[in-house]
């Protein structure tokens, strides 16, 4: 299925194709002689018949760009090529298909790397410069190309070709950054969150508690002064291991590698350390998702593992990723103690993973589900739509 970006964009192809051709067609009626001076009539009517057809056919087909196969470069090539050809087979930059042999470089700069747009930018302006500096130095009938306008119109076609590989990569880089930051900023509400609700309220237990131990021993209640210090003990352990599991989540992050194998090594991370069983299944072919959202279902899956960790009792758990028809979905299962889904909607200090993980699942448009019962396990389901997770 297409994201928004993509019928977005193969719409602008769609209609700037069909715009620059019936340019094309309305210059045949309207331009200069000089315009069309070296094909006759009937060459020129056969090119754009020809053109039309191939038009319609670039419009219903569109390059399948996301799956970067040979086929998929050759056919851009190509497109490119025939552009090329076509406008120095009909005058170079007298040419009515100038507008018309833009459309390959704005493909490549909307779905591809800005390299191969900008090389392809570089390529239309070399040929067409050299193509019209042979013709000048082999005849003198084509001494005026490199004459008067034509000059400038060929450095103003050299410029054009530039600004259009590199504006929308321009624009799409500017967006992802907006992205980024307002990730970031949401990341470290959700952090100042967790300090809140966990290391905030277990040093504040921690105050109440030596402050219990202290009036026991001036008591002289020594056992009561043990009991205390023996929860006091627990209480700074497990703060200490959810601080290393909190250092642990944010230095998986997602950048050379992509979601699967990242998750991949944290799962195994995650039970060595906390000597459980967990289990890592993954459906091929799995669509290749955007960075904000692969990041996500890593924090997703990590805040998951983490609640079973401090409150299910679990020994086995099993994390699934999937892709469902037309959505992505993440289950993380456990075989623990599970819980009474009444509780959740006022959960105590400490409780609060399972609405960080709606949070994040509804900020990707997704929504989450959760199947438990006491002494039933507990599975915890993110189904987030294709078409606004996907690359």
């Amino acid at each position: 299925m297409l994201t928004r970006y993509e019928k977005e964009a193969y719409q602008f192809l769609a209609v700037y194709r069909f715009l620059s051709y019936a340019l094309a067609v309305l210059f045949t009626q309207v331009g200069p002689p000089l315009m069309l001076s070296q094909i006759t009539n009937l060459q020129l009517y056969i090119v754009l018949g020809i053109l039309g057809i191939y038009s319609m056919l670039r419009v219903f087909s569109p390059l399948r760009w996301r799956e970067k196969s040979t086929m998929t470069y050759l056919i851009l090539a190509g497109d490119f090529l025939l552009s090329i050809l076509l406008v120095i087979y009909t005058n170079g930059l007298n040419s009515i298909f100038l507008l018309y042999s833009l459309t390959p470089i704005m493909t490549a700069a909307l779905f591809f790397q800005e390299k191969i747009a900008l090389s392809l930018a570089a390529i239309a302006s070399l040929l067409l410069s050299l193509t019209h500096i042979a013709l000048s130095q082999m005849s003198i009938r084509f001494t005026w190309i490199m004459q008067g306008y034509n000059l400038t119109l060929l450095i103003v076609y050299t410029l054009f070709c530039f600004v259009v590989a590199m504006v929308p990569y321009r624009i799409n880089l500017n967006i992802r950054r907006r992205i980024e930051r307002e990730a970031i900023i949401e990341e470290r509400r959700r952090i100042a969150r967790e300090i809140h609700d966990g290391v905030a309220q277990s040093l504040s237990y921690l105050n109440m508690k030596t402050k219990l131990v202290s009036d026991s021993v001036a008591a002289q209640n020594t056992v009561k002064a043990l009991t205390e210090l023996s929860d006091v003990r627990k209480t700074v352990q497990d703060t200490y291991d959810d601080i290393r599991e909190s250092i642990d989540q944010l230095s998986a992050e997602i950048r050379s590698l992509s979601l699967i194998p990242t998750l991949g090594t944290y799962i195994k991370e995650f039970a060595s350390n906390n000597g459980l069983q967990v289990k890592f299944d993954v459906s091929r072919p799995f669509p290749q998702l955007s960075p904000i959202a692969e990041l996500q279902l890593l924090r997703i899956a990590q805040e998951a593992l983490t609640n079973v960790r401090r409150h299910a009792q679990a020994s086995e758990i099993a994390v699934t990723l999937d892709k469902t028809g037309d959505a992505v979905e993440m289950i993380v299962r456990d075989n623990g103690q599970g819980f009474n889904l009444d509780n959740l909607e006022d959960p105590p200090p400490g409780y609060h993973g399972l609405n960080i993980i709606r949070e994040r699942a509804e900020g990707l448009g997704g929504n989450l589900d959760i199947s438990t019962g006491p002494g039933e396990g507990t599975a915890v389901t993110v189904t987030l739509p294709i078409d606004k997770v996907r690359l």
